[in-house]
């Protein structure tokens, strides 16, 4: 048996944790202050209506360079939806003028729960049809989690500045100080 000093004890428990903490932080490419990694979604992608008609078309991150972004990308689960209603409700009760804040809904098809795909498609074009002036991305091969890093069967938020620097990541349900946050950072661009 290997005896260990207490003091030997601590700097290996330091050391780990160091290890352990860095690893969490650079897991993840979405950094505030740096600029958002690009993604581009080709299989499927942003979701148009033509004629009432549902097409495709490739969506890459940075279309919306030079205006406030609010990308969610989320499992394709009417429980994941619900995570991030918080902040959809402020979004829209903030009454941002009109085309001044971009906010992009990204469904990872490849998380949805199984032989559930077609409802999900059909809610996105109702939703579409609800509101013309949405974003939406079907990401059918789940690209976004994998270049991202992001959390299956989850939610994550991500606060673009206009000049494309990810501003605020979160993954995982908003509290009021976060939503009360991503409201303040979009009211300052737009009134820059």
């Amino acid at each position: 048996m290997v005896k260990i000093s207490g003091q030997c004890l601590r700097w290996l428990l330091r050391g780990f944790l160091v290890l352990s903490i860095s690893g969490t932080q650079a897991s993840s490419p979405l950094t505030a202050g740096q600029l958002l990694p690009l993604l581009s979604i080709d299989t499927e992608g942003e979701l148009l209506l033509q004629d009432g008609a549902r097409q495709f078309e490739p969506w890459q991150s940075d279309s919306g360079l030079g205006q406030p972004q609010v990308i969610q990308y989320m499992a394709a689960r009417s429980s994941t939806s619900k995570l991030n209603e918080p902040l959809t409700d402020a979004l829209k009760r903030a009454a941002f003028p009109s085309g001044a804040v971009r906010v992009t809904t990204i469904l990872n098809l490849a998380d949805a729960a199984w032989g559930t795909c077609g409802f999900v498609l059909n809610e996105l074009e109702n939703n579409k049809k609800k509101y013309p002036e949405a974003i939406l991305v079907v990401d059918e091969a789940g690209a976004g989690l994998q270049q991202w890093q992001l959390t299956p069967k989850n939610s994550a938020i991500a606060v673009v500045a206009p000049d494309g620097a990810v501003a605020l990541f979160h993954e995982g349900p908003m509290d009021s100080a976060g939503i009360e946050q991503v409201l303040a950072m979009i009211q300052g661009w737009i009134s820059e």
